[in-house]
């Protein structure tokens, strides 16, 4: 567990998917109209790199502590990776109609990127049905 979050563990999180909701859904979304999901995109790589998370446990740790949901690789292949996030915020946020996850795929980019030396950009996939998201980092 990297620096950042051995210090925070000890912080209530129980508020958490509140405020999650309120500016990754409304203030957002209303400040920065049509451009929303490109930024929050390119936040993601920058959180990345600023919290150092190039290691996979680091990253679903993050994740955890975000209370963005569970992060799990799924898939491995020559040229990409999956990943699936899931859990009761994942759910809550596709149940109220939030289909924004560019944030989390940004950071996930930036991850693998990082892990990899490799140029990657990542996709989000919704799976409506399962009540997940899959995010695939290319690189």
């Amino acid at each position: 567990m990297n620096k950042f979050m051995t210090e925070n563990t000890e912080h209530s999180n129980e508020h958490v998917y509140f405020i999650n909701q309120l500016y990754r859904d409304f203030l957002l979304p209303t400040i920065l109209g049509n451009d929303n999901a490109s930024i929050l995109y390119w936040a993601g790589k920058r959180v990345a790199r600023k919290y150092d998370l190039t290691d996979f446990d680091d990253l679903a740790d993050f994740f955890a502590m975000a209370e963005f949901g569970k992060l799990e690789k799924t898939k491995e292949r020559r040229s990409s990776t999956t990943f699936e996030l899931s859990g009761q915020t994942v759910e809550d946020r596709l149940d109220s109609d939030s289909k924004e996850f560019s944030l989390e795929s940004g950071m996930i980019a930036e991850a693998v990127q990082k892990a990899t030396g490799k140029t990657t950009e990542s996709e989000i996939n919704i799976l409506p049905k399962e009540k997940k998201v899959e995010i695939t980092a290319r690189f």
